[in-house]
């Protein structure tokens, strides 16, 4: 008691000359400093200051609580674990906040304080974070010497090679300043859907540099360069150092100036080439294995498909027609037959009856040709050659065949109908027919 009262005396004096208390010192430097008197040496005798131990069920029971006050709770076995005490699960150090009691530092077993700052050691994030940087920068710099991982997110998922200055994306040793590893298949997307399945850009696959555009999880890229130089477009195995499948198009430096039938032309030694008109193109016909019909010396007004044919690219053509006539039979001085010729369209049968093609025209669109007698039964072979020219036109944009056809006989002087003109359209040498560009 007398310690209490001498105490309680002698912080009265030391506020009253100085306004602030000091124990152990004459010169407080604080409202209150505590002086140890031994602060060095090997002095046995405790010192410090003694917060006051209470158990959990006395903070809890506490009322007007000033908001700093501390205390040092020695037991949790009292009490609950609510109200102002619902964060004491454990004895230490608390302070009262002015809602609750908060620790003020952790228990912990084994050690009294411990840095738990990433500097340091490995930790987990208990909830979402996030840095502000404002006008600020974050930066992280390296010195490693060894190494290719020095900066990663979930291993591989991204990594940096902060030694080599590369980063790897699906890979834990880029060789490259952007290396997206050795994976095959799409790997790149300058654009994509949140479905995934309108696909932008660059892919990989063995010894294949692939690019997409607006392709889906499954569809093959559309341009393709192999290894070997090769450049697919439309197709992923280019046989050929540049190969597309589907339609093309090479404009001249001059939009609007390339004229349907114009030819690709080189037009230095370095291979710069462009559309030219050629002076000069002539395509040649074919003809059925079967080719050549027979021509009765008769009034008929169809035309049959006389096993001769030519195909022709866009464009408008000049098309001579060469043909032999052998005439087998008799004709009188008076008797004679005129015969026409065209072409027609569509697949059809040697001997089989078409109609003239809307293409022939703009110009001749019949050679016609007239046989006249006589023709006894002593020499009944008669041999004329007949040449002219038709007019066709492809305004398509793909190579048309015509077949040519011949027939609508006119006769006059009453001729023999056994009469005829042998293998009209055969494999007479004489017999050709070839087409010129008209440009």
């Amino acid at each position: 008691m007398k310690n209490k009262i001498t105490l309680a005396f002698a912080l009265l004096l030391a506020g009253l000359a100085y306004a602030q208390v000091g124990i152990n010192t004459p010169n407080p430097r604080a409202t209150l400093d505590i002086t140890a008197k031994a602060a060095t040496g090997n002095t046995r005798t405790p010192e410090g200051l003694l917060i006051p131990n209470v158990d959990r069920l006395r903070a809890q029971s506490m009322t007007g609580i000033a908001t700093s006050t501390m205390i040092y709770v020695n037991s949790v076995a009292t009490g609950t674990q609510a109200g102002i005490a619902a964060n004491i699960d454990a004895a230490g150090y608390y302070y009262f906040n002015g809602v609750v009691w908060t620790k003020l530092i952790p228990e912990v077993p084994t050690q009294i304080d411990t840095d738990t700052n990433i500097y340091n050691t490995n930790g987990s994030l208990t909830a979402n974070r996030t840095v502000t940087q404002a006008g600020n920068t974050l930066a992280f710099t390296s010195t490693a010497a060894t190494g290719t991982s020095h900066f990663t997110v979930d291993g591989n998922t991204f990594n940096v090679d902060a030694r080599n200055n590369r980063i790897g994306i699906g890979t834990a040793a880029p060789n490259n300043l952007l290396d997206l590893g050795t994976s095959s298949g799409r790997k790149l997307a300058v654009w994509n859907s949140a479905a995934g399945d309108d696909f932008y850009g660059f892919g990989a696959a063995a010894d294949v540099l692939q690019l997409y555009a607006g392709a889906t999880s499954t569809q093959s890229p559309l341009i393709t360069l192999n290894q070997n130089g090769r450049v697919g477009i439309g197709t992923t195995v280019p046989v050929t150092n540049f190969h597309t499948i589907g339609t093309r198009r090479f404009e001249n430096a001059t939009a609007g100036t390339v004229q349907v039938g114009s030819v690709l032309t080189a037009t230095d030694t370095n291979g710069t080439a462009e559309w030219k008109t050629p002076a000069s193109e002539t395509i040649l016909g074919g003809m059925d294995a079967n080719a050549g019909i027979s021509i009765p010396f008769a009034n008929d007004g169809t035309l049959k498909y006389t096993g001769r044919f030519i195909t022709l690219p866009p464009g408008r053509w000049a098309v001579t027609i060469t043909q032999l006539a052998q005439t087998s039979g008799t004709l009188d001085n008076d008797d004679w037959m005129f015969v026409r010729s065209t072409f027609a369209e569509g697949a059809m049968a040697v001997g089989a009856t078409a109609n003239r093609s809307g293409d022939v025209n703009g110009g001749p669109t019949l050679m016609s040709f007239r046989v006249q007698g006589p023709g006894t039964t002593g020499n009944p072979q008669q041999f004329d050659v007949f040449q002219g020219t038709v007019f066709i036109t492809n305004n398509t944009n793909a190579a048309k065949t015509y077949r040519y056809i011949a027939g609508q006989t006119v006769t006059g002087g009453g001729p023999d109908s056994a009469t005829f003109i042998r293998s009209y359209g055969g494999t007479w040498s004489e017999s050709s027919i070839y087409a010129t560009a008209i440009k």
